[in-house]
């Protein structure tokens, strides 16, 4: 179904990779994080010539892009300095803008330094603002390996970009942190980590929370949920996770009533690190996509039967230890394709979906 074309190599700590359109031609182009190097950079869509963005950003670990001013070039968040042991990390939070040549280095904003600062994301607030939000792995006082204590959540709205809280309520380790659209149709911020999977909403001038499911029902530290995504399949909805933290199973999650019934799917991934959820065969059922870090370094995607009850697991790629992937149509034909950004093998990829 996909054909694999290598776009780069020597991305050491490849971590996350970011379609977007920067140079507004178009088409998607490609931001790619690599957490061992001291550079941004992005390759243009279709020759991936590579530009770099900045330098000398150590241990980069997350951007999230997004058109602030509505130019027709997206802004870019990034968060630098990153350990797991938030004891040791700067935590850098920075907004990147561009110049009149976008394929020159951009320039930097620093907007907050907070310890362990893991996961940006873009939410759309309901006056139609892109507020930024930044998730910590980890309060500032906790340490690995039980990472004991309260874990908050950020939010920096334009053009002040102060920090404001959203949550205090997460413990422990929170991985992952999308934005997704709800049952009744409004965004919400998912966050997934050792609590398990929950919903934050901004209404009425305060945010609520959700639980949605409690993940992996091991004891602290292995519980829990590590990734999340959103799709359909059957015509219902299921919540796709990898579980527990950097964990070994793919579960999916179906509705049933106002509560979730929890599938493990795969017991296989070694150090599960990326979930993409996408309907990339247009039969209007969602397929998954997990990239793990270790193992068998293999690249899988899941498809469901008709009834939406199994799941079958085929190889995408038997040779990309994939820690970051996203989807998009690269080519233009219509299709949705797939790029990954591989921490061990230090490649990033885009696979065409024939």
């Amino acid at each position: 179904m996909f054909v694999a074309h290598e776009i780069a190599t020597g991305l050491r700590g490849g971590y996350q990779v970011v379609a977007a359109d920067l140079n507004r031609d178009g088409k998607p182009d490609l931001v790619a994080v690599s957490s061992g190097l001291t550079e941004l950079i992005w390759f243009e869509n279709p020759s991936w010539t590579r530009h770099v963005i900045a330098s000398g950003v150590a241990a980069p670990i997350n951007v999230a892009v997004a058109d602030i001013d509505r130019d027709g070039i997206p802004e870019i968040a990034l968060a630098y300095g990153f350990s797991t042991n938030p004891a040791q990390s700067a935590g850098n939070v920075v907004l990147f803008t561009h110049g009149a040549d976008v394929n020159a280095p951009w320039t930097p904003r620093e907007i907050d330094r907070v310890p362990s600062a893991h996961r940006l994301r873009w939410y759309t607030a309901p006056n139609g603002e892109r507020w930024l939000i930044n998730s910590p792995l980890a309060g500032a006082t906790a340490a690995p390996p039980d990472y004991k204590g309260a874990t908050p959540i950020y939010v920096y709205r334009p053009p002040e970009w102060k920090r404001e809280l959203v949550t205090d309520k997460e413990e422990g380790v929170v991985h992952a942190i999308e934005p997704l659209t709800a049952a009744d149709g409004t965004l919400g911020i998912y966050a997934a980590g050792f609590m398990g999977i929950h919903g934050y909403r901004f209404a009425g001038g305060a945010w609520t929370r959700e639980s949605v499911v409690a993940g992996d029902p091991a004891p602290w530290p292995k519980g829990g949920s590590s990734d999340v995504a959103f799709g359909r399949t059957a015509g219902t909805r299921f919540v796709a996770a990898i579980e527990p933290w950097h964990g070994n199973e793919v579960v999916v999650y179906r509705a049933a009533g106002n509560a979730w019934t929890r599938t493990v799917i795969d017991t296989a991934v070694t150090d599960g690190h990326t979930l993409v959820v996408a309907d990339f065969d247009k039969d209007g059922r969602d397929e998954i996509v997990v990239g793990q870090r270790g193992g068998s370094r293999n690249l899988w995607l899941y498809t469901s039967d008709a009834s939406g009850t199994k799941w079958m697991r085929s190889t995408i790629d038997d040779n990309m230890a994939a820690a970051g992937c996203t989807s998009a149509d690269f080519d233009g034909d219509g299709r949705t394709d797939l790029a990954c950004i591989a921490t061990v093998t230090a490649n990033l990829k885009w696979y065409r979906n024939n």
